[in-house]
């Protein structure tokens, strides 16, 4: 498997290290040995954090999305395994193309590719490929967390709970955690910078429901590097059909 970070036509797997170990987790996975999934699909949406325009994002033939604004989610699209054309265009004008790469969509899994600032060049694009890992620990009255941190240029990121109960630690601009575990419930997050110096931003009342899967996408608002915000869609591994 090759899950991989792209900017414009140029594989930078290596741009974001710290996305690495988390990525070489699912290289090691072999899903065709004997007794296990033969499954011949995967699924794949796509999240814009990259506020300039609202975008159409189009694969081969597929029309993900049209106007696709800051924070705007697709819905999930099944896609047998394969290498893809990807372009990116601005909705506005004469939807000029702004990005345009490859994607590779292994088997049996969801992705969820985000739209964000190159980390090396702000004016150009990348797409993070980040696949969604199931926990199937997670039973009873548990759900499954985990944080992804897109915001470009912020500080290392600690996720607290209103009781003080720290779920992420030091999560930088390009991390991606794995799950943790929690009771399921309702909840008060807060997003600090490390070692709780600064509330950075806060979300009361989030339901997180029993044997779920969440990611918790730190994304910036209207472009603003100091003004983040937490998005939390449910992960496809909730109700896909998958292996």
């Amino acid at each position: 498997m090759n899950p991989f970070i792209n900017s414009g036509n140029i594989n930078t797997y290596n741009k974001y290290p710290c996305l690495k170990g988390y990525l070489d987790y699912f290289k090691n996975v072999d899903v065709m040995k004997p007794g296990s999934c033969y499954c011949q699909k995967s699924y794949f949406r796509v999240l814009n954090t990259y506020s300039e325009v609202p975008l159409d994002v189009q694969i081969n033939e597929i029309i993900m999305a049209e106007h696709l604004a800051m924070g705007g989610l697709t819905k999930y699209v099944q896609f047998a395994p394969g290498t893809y054309h990807m372009e990116i265009r601005e909705s506005v004008g004469n939807r000029k193309l702004i990005f345009e790469t490859s994607l590779n969509i292994d088997r049996n899994l969801a992705y969820t590719g985000v739209i964000t600032k190159d980390d090396a060049d702000p004016t150009d694009l990348s797409i993070l490929m980040i696949p969604e890992a199931k926990e199937n620990t997670i039973s009873g009255q548990m759900t499954a967390l985990r944080m992804a941190n897109v915001a470009q240029h912020s500080e290392d990121l600690d996720l607290v709970t209103s009781d003080g109960t720290v779920l992420f630690s030091g999560v930088n601009c390009g991390d991606v955690s794995n799950n943790v575990g929690i009771p399921s419930g309702n909840y008060t997050l807060e997003l600090r910078t490390k070692n709780g110096k600064n509330s950075v931003v806060k979300v009361p009342k989030i339901e997180f429901s029993p044997r779920m899967h969440y990611t918790l996408f730190i994304a910036e608002k209207d472009g603003d590097k100091s003004n983040l915000q937490i998005l939390i869609p449910e992960d496809g591994v909730n109700y896909l059909d998958l292996c």
